[in-house]
């Protein structure tokens, strides 16, 4: 992990490397990266012959000053390669261990959004990340969206909102409990209405009916729930005035 000073919105940001491959010889590249196999050998090779060539082999990381005097070196070695490429996230090196040559994205993390936005304007490297996912854009936007919609739902789905993109998530049993309650719905009605949304949406819309009915019995925060329906919220407001 190395630091990065490169602009005053995003001073002591720490710099992560994501890595990734993708065997040429698998059609379905499921891994993040452009890889391609690197000349084989039949004899035995070093562990680390080439810092033995440089007499590094034997730094020892655990000890400060040889951690930072690597850092350093592998700091000013990806400098010497971004120069050259003319690409200011992306990382090409070989793996020993399987001899193929692998993409890796340098990430950074930020004090605040307000920091990320500002340096990601300015350099996208989260477009990086999705370019090296696969050699078709859409199809790595589409890996990393199923990921983070999965992983992270709720911040998925929040996310999508405050871009205007028309996503909604799945009602929870105290917010269908809200809904059941103030519409008076009978099962039939509510059966009805879930069925034309998960229609519409092509997804689930809601927890069963059972949960909902449950949470009815239980009766706590439902009104609540129903109040806070009642002050509109979010880009439909202006509307709504």
């Amino acid at each position: 992990m190395s630091r990065d000073n490169s602009g005053n919105d995003c001073n002591n940001t720490n710099t992560n490397c994501t890595g990734s491959e993708n065997n040429n010889n698998d059609n379905d590249a499921s891994a993040t990266a452009h890889t391609t196999q690197a000349p084989s050998s039949n004899t035995t090779v070093p562990a680390f012959p080439v810092l033995q060539r440089f007499g590094l082999a034997d730094l020892d990381l655990s000890k400060e000053e040889d951690n930072n005097r690597f850092k350093r070196l592998l700091g000013e070695l990806i400098a010497k390669q971004q120069q050259h490429s003319g690409k200011r996230n992306a990382i090409e090196f070989i793996q020993p261990s399987q001899n193929v040559s692998t993409t890796a994205v340098a990430v950074r993390s930020h004090k605040s959004h307000k920091a990320f936005k500002t340096y990601h304007q300015m350099n996208p490297y989260l477009g990086d990340v999705v370019a090296t996912l696969d050699d078709d854009k859409k199809v790595g936007a589409q890996r990393l969206s199923d990921y983070l919609a999965k992983e992270h739902p709720n911040e998925f789905v929040e996310a999508a909102k405050s871009s205007g993109v028309a996503v909604c998530g799945v009602l929870d049993k105290t917010e269908g409990a809200a809904l059941f309650t103030d519409a008076g719905l009978k099962d039939e009605q509510w059966n009805t209405i879930m069925r034309h949304l998960r229609h519409k949406f092509d997804s689930k819309i809601a927890v069963s009916l059972k949960q909902v009915k449950g949470k009815c019995r239980d009766g706590e925060d439902i009104q609540e729930q129903i109040r806070k329906t009642k002050r509109p919220r979010g880009s439909y407001k202006k509307e709504e005035k």
